[in-house]
């Protein structure tokens, strides 16, 4: 695929952060930190990070879930064949049958050797680990979802850090009351990289990634206002997109030929003069469902520039994605896909799921749910910003949001309260500042449905 001059700057510009991971790695700084935009190629660059590493040196590295881990394996033999690499698991669990048989497979400390130069396991695996071989580098991936206690453990793993990630993300999940840390300058429950660039006292070297590859351009646009540092589309205007060869029907058609315009589209429902359904408002469940059936009935195509081959690729179950962030919600949308559409855990079929699982993962079409569908009093939770910024951050050629109409009354009527501790940002105003901005982006792209199709 040529690339176009805006591309090849952005290019160069990303080469000029790899270079400077690499002088890290060969120098004797102890930490450096990574900020990055969703779909920047984090996974990439922590992979070229292993690859400019001098051959004696040994790494630890550290992601968040299983899935994370076994990726990274993956695509380590994929990309460097004659290297080797060991997944670092907990006893008792079953190597994946599809996890390549050159990565060796390794559940006690007690195995670990000199010949392993390097290692992938998840935080939690290395925080519980109380004797192994110092490493010499110890990289973590996706790290604004790990909290600084979890960090701290990681100092038996290695003296020196690598910490890569994205801060639009939600953060870490802390499950019990975190109120007495709230004034502290390296509080347990924040996420790592938050309390690093938050402490002056703290030297490290940070990184930027500048560029986007898996957003559409005007996408790009869409979620910039989630983060504190500017970015760019790798992806050229106009070029991504959805086209559609067969007949959608009559309740769907236009949102189908918008989506052949535009890559996101806003679509609203009356909210009753009552209020919006209480629990679990099943005509937007009912909605998202048939629209996701409707992609493949009207034989969609995704328009991409991923080169000739994937230039006009066929949308299948297996490209589409739902994301709501109740899993009540998630279940009855799930309960109205027919069956043999639904995920089937493993790669096939339309997954629906929360925006904590759906962190780090994309697909080629995605309708969200939009957090404050059905809420008039919007709280704390309701009101974060990390996932909203997954939700919409999630595809690579089209973006459905779905949502009750009342959504901007009632960011405009609602008065966020201040409740944060003395010295601390309020997360609560700029949570709903950015919904405000969000929604605003997006009401220019709005189709009203009056009736939700049975």
């Amino acid at each position: 695929m040529k690339l176009s001059k805006r591309q090849e700057k952005l290019t160069d510009k990303s080469q000029q952060t790899i270079d400077a991971l690499k002088a890290f790695i060969n120098s004797d700084q102890k930490l450096c930190v990574i900020k990055a935009p969703p779909g920047s190629g984090k996974t990439f660059t922590l992979l070229t990070a292993l690859q400019a590493a001098p051959d004696d040196l040994h790494i630890a590295v550290a992601a968040q879930t299983n899935a994370q881990c076994d990726d990274i394996c993956d695509r380590f033999v994929e990309m460097y064949p004659k290297k080797r690499v060991v997944r670092f698991t907990r006893s008792g669990v079953d190597r994946p049958e599809t996890l390549d048989h050159r990565i060796d497979w390794i559940s006690s400390a007690n195995d670990l050797s000199e010949d392993h130069r390097v290692v992938v396991g998840t935080t939690s695996k290395w925080s519980l680990i109380n004797e192994s071989p110092e490493f010499d580098l110890l990289i973590v991936d996706e790290a604004w979802q790990m909290s600084w206690a979890d960090f701290m453990l990681l100092g038996r793993v290695s003296a020196r850090f690598i910490l890569i990630g994205d801060p639009g993300q939600i953060p870490p999940v802390v499950t019990i009351d975190t109120r007495r840390w709230e004034t502290s300058p390296r509080a347990p429950h924040r996420a790592a990289p938050e309390v690093i660039l938050g402490d002056s006292s703290i030297d490290f070297t940070l990184l930027e990634l500048t560029s986007c590859r898996r957003l559409p351009a005007a996408s790009v646009d869409l979620v910039r206002p989630f983060y504190d540092f500017t970015f760019d589309a790798f992806a050229d205007d106009g070029v991504r997109g959805v086209a559609v060869h067969g007949n959608a029907s009559t309740h769907f058609d236009e949102i189908l030929a918008t989506l052949h315009e535009q890559t996101e589209v806003l679509v609203t429902i009356p909210t009753p003069e009552y209020g919006p359904p209480v629990d679990c408002d099943l005509d937007i469940a009912r909605l998202a469902a048939r629209l996701a059936v409707e992609f493949l009935n009207a034989e969609c195509h995704a328009i991409s520039d991923d080169g000739p081959k994937s230039a006009k690729k066929e949308i299948t179950a297996d490209d589409i994605g739902i994301v709501a962030t109740h899993r009540v919600m998630n279940a009855a949308i799930n309960g109205f896909l027919p069956a043999h559409l639904r995920f089937d855990g493993a790669s096939k079929g339309i997954r629906v799921d929360t925006p904590e699982r759906w962190q780090g993962l994309e697909r080629v079409i995605m309708i969200a749910v939009h957090p404050l569908s059905g809420v008039v009093n919007p709280s704390e939770f309701d009101l974060e910003t990390g996932r909203l910024c997954v939700m919409a951050s999630r595809h690579r050629s089209a973006l459905v949001v779905i949502s009750r109409d009342h959504v901007a009354t009632t960011l405009d009527s609602h008065i966020p309260s201040a409740e944060q501790a003395i010295g601390r940002p309020d997360v609560v105003g700029r949570g709903h500042q950015q919904h405000s901005t969000f929604w605003a982006a997006l009401a220019d792209k709005e189709i009203r449905l009056e009736v939700v199709p049975s």
